[in-house]
């Protein structure tokens, strides 16, 4: 990957071991690389049973954090917490004092369109594509954003009557077009969603609701 787009971390002591860059884990690999191994390994398994065995949730921050939590929860103890340090990867992210506040903003928002359900699919692609870069600006965890954020956007899409499959496009694409977002240019991480995603039939859509959403929000969805 281009140096240009790596992570920086402030206090990374209060996540890594002793005079390294490995994140104190569950399973005390203090070797980078293995590290990295057993976390995909454990998070792919994670994210296969995910599918199986969905969450249900209110499509809120409180949702975002339980997923980060599913996938993480084999590996670090602060999964679905948010963190305490900040992070750049060549832009800074929402310092970690302001994330709950910018939270709030971001899934209020949300809310108060209605999840993007009365809007027809290009303009619902245009909001997902606008919350997506949102979420990342916010990066609320030390660890696991981006496959958190997939997750989430990838069900509010769902329930929205999309089928978006964010899992083949590149690392380096993926990071170009959020790093373009997050300063306004919102076109390649638009093409990402439009050429990867499917109009899925009003059944499906009913499925899906019923699926990924808690009673409440179905209450307010389809009310």
């Amino acid at each position: 990957m281009d140096n240009k787009y790596k992570y920086t971390y402030e206090r990374t002591f209060d996540y890594c071991y002793k005079n390294t860059d490995v994140l104190i884990n569950l399973l005390n690999i203090t070797n980078d690389k293995d590290l990295y191994k057993a976390e995909r390994e454990l998070v792919a398994l994670r994210i296969s049973n995910f599918n199986d065995k969905p969450l249900k949730g209110d499509f809120d921050f409180n949702y975002l954090k339980s997923i980060h939590q599913y996938l993480f929860q084999d590996i670090y103890r602060w999964a679905g917490n948010i963190r305490s340090c900040n992070i750049a990867k060549k832009d800074l992210f929402c310092l970690s004092e302001h994330i709950e506040s910018y939270a709030a903003d971001i899934f209020n928002r949300l809310k108060s369109e209605n999840y993007f359900i009365n809007y027809d699919n290009n303009k619902t692609i245009d909001k997902l594509v606008e919350l997506f870069s949102d979420i990342n600006a916010l990066h609320p965890f030390r660890e696991g954003n981006g496959r958190s954020q997939r997750i989430f956007i990838e069900l509010l899409a769902k329930i929205n009557g999309i089928n978006l499959d964010l899992t083949k496009v590149s690392k380096i694409d993926m990071i170009s077009a959020s790093h373009d977002s997050i300063n306004g240019n919102y076109d390649k991480l638009r093409h990402i969603f439009k050429k990867n995603s499917k109009i899925l039939s009003n059944k499906e859509k009913l499925e899906n609701i019923n699926i990924y959403c808690s009673e409440n929000m179905k209450k307010l969805i389809i009310s």
